[in-house]
């Protein structure tokens, strides 16, 4: 529930705050009790969609919060924006709501959307502030008038750890594309199989990589019998999901991201710091950790033709321009994303409401 990066929590606690994360039991807590962070499980369906049936976590985290008595809450992610605000007013704790994204319930219509967009006007409501990742998505915000603009403040995405992803030679001697990313239809993951079906055909020696989890519970979730229909098809490698990316970024020549609508891209950002060019969507979240034609493509959502066309072009550059496209998108990254920068702003709000 609380989408602390390790960095942003061990600075944290070395600035004097006890630190305490409430997340679904299944996650792993040893990395938190090793920066001296307390854990706290909560019971949660990440992707179920009935919010009904979810505000029962109100009553789990009123009760959390009247007991812990804490000086101040970040909620992250919809589930703990909504139900962990309500139950903040309720238990009179100081809190910001973190909008990493605006996900599934507004990319597309329906009845889900319209309780979602209430849901959000009405818990939002006690929030010290409320922190975008995106202006498009503080404008959506605004323009529903879900949150008045005295309560907006913008951040440059999470933050990257740029020591950790950082340049690292490329072992593998084929050109590759590799997309990263949980395997749903709204991260373009048919753009990218019908891109690179086309280009198979004309350059056979491309290989074309899946990296990320199947089996999501949300709709827009690809089947695994379509996964394999792929994979036998030879037009792709699936290469199963991990926690660390980074050798998966070093061993690529280029990260695809065709996705329909992001908050701020953080595998995008990850492939950068690592000096990869970058091809991805001219959408809200994409858009921004690209300087097109410089550290990268951008192609036209939902497009996969030109799609193909911007992968074939970046197959097309020579090494040197390619090379010269990473080093820019680090550039890129060490000037607006590191994560010192926006580990500070946390501290410094932190220190302003404390």
């Amino acid at each position: 529930m609380y989408n602390f990066r390790i960095g942003l929590l061990r600075a944290l606690v070395k600035s004097g705050y006890d630190v305490t994360v409430i997340a679904p039991k299944d996650n792993d807590i040893s990395l938190y009790e090793a920066e001296g962070v307390r854990f706290i499980p909560v019971d949660i369906e990440c992707r179920g969609t009935n919010p009904f049936k979810d505000a029962r976590l109100i009553s789990q985290l009123k009760k959390i919060y009247n007991r812990e008595k804490f000086d101040f809450v970040f909620h992250y992610t919809i589930k703990s924006v909504i139900y962990g605000s309500f139950a903040a007013a309720l238990s009179k704790t100081s809190h910001i709501s973190v909008i990493t994204g605006l996900g599934y319930t507004f990319i597309r219509n329906g009845l889900l959307k319209r309780i979602t967009v209430l849901l959000y006007t009405l818990s939002l409501k006690k929030a010290k502030e409320v922190w975008f990742l995106n202006t498009d998505d503080m404008r959506v915000f605004l323009d529903r008038k879900i949150v008045k603009q005295e309560k907006i403040y913008l951040l440059n995405g999470e933050g990257i750890d740029t020591t950790t992803f950082q340049p690292k030679e490329k072992k593998k001697k084929y050109f590759s594309f590799i997309f990263i990313g949980r395997i749903l239809w709204d991260k373009g993951v048919g753009e990218y199989i019908k891109a690179a079906r086309i280009l198979k055909k004309e350059y056979p020696e491309i290989r074309f990589q899946l990296l990320g989890a199947l089996g999501s519970e949300n709709p827009a979730a690809v089947k695994p019998e379509r996964m394999d229909k792929w994979v036998n098809e030879g037009i792709i490698d699936y290469l199963g999901e991990t926690r660390d990316v980074t050798s998966y970024i070093a061993n690529s020549s280029c990260v695809v991201l065709p996705s329909y609508r992001e908050g701020l891209s953080r595998i995008l950002l990850e492939a950068a710091a690592m000096e990869r060019p970058i091809i991805t969507s001219d959408v809200t979240g994409c858009k921004e950790v690209i300087e097109n034609s410089i550290s990268g493509f951008l192609c036209k959502p939902k497009d996969a033709e030109n799609l193909m066309e911007c992968m074939k072009k970046m197959y097309l550059l020579s090494e040197e321009k390619r090379v010269e496209m990473g080093k820019r998108g680090r550039e890129i990254v060490l000037e607006k994303f590191d994560e010192k920068i926006i580990i500070n702003q946390y501290i410094e709000k932190l220190d302003e409401y404390l």
